[in-house]
């Protein structure tokens, strides 16, 4: 595998408060951010797993306990999804649709998937847009190949790294190795082991014939999509049971309709061949969309604004033979219904999930809520690159914010966890509501005592690129003859973690 770049960033220390996109407050908005030059896929999952967020190429981390409205990280459980009513009714009324079954005065569902977010993460990049500006001039000047990654001055670390994602690759093996659910479908050498074969000391002994009926079922309750724990209970019931259908069966019942619905998935970053082909379609749809659905003047979506913000992406492109078959970075997922765009759902496939970035659809199409349905074909992704990369088996969808009912449908994916803003652990979301019922900012987990894990009051094994040379702080600080942004360089540290703070290079001058 070619020697991937390093990743790097640059952290703006600046902040003032601006105007909420979620409450619409003038100045009660807040948040860190930084700039993204490039980045590995494993740096981004660590740094989403701290709450961190990207918009294009900036990323920002709100401030939750000093901001209107605290978003806190979602994630759901993709293996363990269980379809609601309501979501079953959708996609049967998706199946009507595509059968010539369904008009448009028909009574329509509410579409309760709103992309709301798309003003507040503008607004965190308007809010820094002088220091924006001067990244975007650096980028144009920095070659990030050139930058030498010295080894020899770093610390050494068990976790150090300054390749994550060949550790990450090695993991995944190892994984592919370990993956130890307890009901895992039996390899068909078991066919072998029958009785009447003679007796062989180096062969195991033959399995009844309860035994094998048993792990049919099994094998039958695991292709469904069945969980570990949804198994155990119908084989302890000791009797047949009526199974609902799986989301993967509920899709498969689409495709006997009259109109044709096609998925694709394009890379974005670098631009592939398939995404530039309709990039302009997919363009005119976002300006459609952006203008009827959020009431945006014609002026203010250009191409310019859109690439931006939906197609440049720091996330270096990543294919390791174990890994998903399009590889790892930044990706376009197109709905095309009789070879016509009408939806576009814009992903990152990182080593632990699959993280929703945007969704935009034609609003001709509101009537079949495509954006519920969109977050369900995401989150059926997850579990279809799961059988490939056992690692890859949650969905995240970005933030929630308990105060904004157009974020209501995000709680509806069950099972779901949010992150705790202060321990970075994962709490069940059943926990966590009776919690945001009485304050909009929550701690969420409960355990009192702890702490979080991933931080380090020692800035010493800071990365930080200088003069195109990835060193520790502690010689950066000699080479440099200044300490003047020690504040900086630990309130960084604190917000991106020990892991990242070792694993990204920090720009400086």
């Amino acid at each position: 595998m070619s020697r991937k770049s390093p990743s790097l960033v640059e952290y703006f220390a600046e902040r003032e408060k601006h105007k909420c996109g979620y409450c619409k407050s003038p100045d009660t908005n807040c948040s860190h951010g930084m700039w993204a030059y490039t980045l590995k896929v494993q740096d981004y999952q660590d740094l989403i797993d701290r709450g961190w967020r990207r918009s294009g190429n900036y990323c920002y981390k709100p401030i939750m306990d000093q901001t209107c409205c605290p978003m806190y990280t979602i994630k759901c459980e993709a293996l363990e999804f269980k379809i609601s009513k309501s979501q079953k009714k959708l996609m049967k009324r998706m199946s009507k649709f595509l059968k010539g079954e369904l008009k448009k005065n028909d009574t329509a569902l509410c579409d309760e998937f709103v992309q709301d977010d798309s003003d507040s993460r503008l607004m965190e990049v308007q809010n820094c847009a002088e220091q924006v500006e001067r990244a975007r001039n650096n980028a144009t000047n920095i070659d990030v190949s050139l930058i030498a990654d010295t080894l020899d001055l770093r610390l050494p670390s068990p976790t150090n790294s300054t390749n994550s994602q060949s550790i990450t690759e090695s993991s995944y093996s190892a994984a592919k190795v370990k993956h130890d659910t307890n009901l895992t479908p039996m390899s068909s050498t078991s066919k072998d082991y029958k009785s009447g074969m003679g007796v062989d000391q180096s062969k195991p002994p033959p399995k009844k014939a309860k035994i094998i009926r048993l792990e049919r079922k099994q094998n039958k309750l695991l292709s469904m999509g069945k969980s570990t724990t949804e198994i155990n209970e119908i084989l302890n019931q000791g009797k047949s049971i009526a199974v609902g259908k799986t989301l993967e069966e509920l899709f498969h019942e689409e495709n006997v309709g009259q109109k044709k619905l096609e998925l694709r998935l394009v890379r974005t970053s670098p631009m592939s061949s398939e995404y530039i082909s309709t990039s302009q379609q997919s363009y005119e749809l976002y300006k459609k969309y952006q203008m009827a659905i959020h009431k945006d003047r014609a002026e203010q979506v250009t191409q310019q604004q859109y690439t931006r913000f939906l197609v440049e992406s720091p996330l270096q492109e990543w294919v390791p033979a174990d890994g998903p078959p399009q590889g790892y970075g930044s990706f376009h997922q197109q709905y095309w219904l009789n070879n016509q765009l009408i939806a576009v759902g814009v992903i990152d496939i990182l080593p632990s999930c699959i993280s929703s970035v945007y969704f935009f659809y034609d609003p001709i199409y509101s009537h079949i809520s495509l954006g519920t349905y969109g977050s369900l074909r995401e989150v059926m992704l997850t579990r279809q690159l799961n059988k490939l990369v056992p690692n890859l088996k949650y969905y995240y969808m970005g933030f929630y914010i308990h105060t904004c009912p157009k974020m209501r449908y995000k709680a509806g994916l069950r099972p779901s966890k949010l992150l705790c803003p202060e321990t970075y652990v994962w709490c069940d979301i059943e926990n966590c509501l009776p919690k945001l019922d009485k304050e909009k900012y929550s701690r969420l987990n409960e355990d009192l005592d702890a702490i979080d894990q991933n931080l380090s009051n020692d800035i010493t094994q800071v990365s930080v690129c200088y003069n195109r040379k990835i060193i520790p702080y502690h010689i950066y600080k000699k080479q440099a003859h200044s300490s003047a942004d020690e504040d900086e360089i630990r309130e960084y540290s604190h917000l991106v973690g020990t892991r990242c703070a070792r694993n990204l290079a920090l720009y400086r001058r």
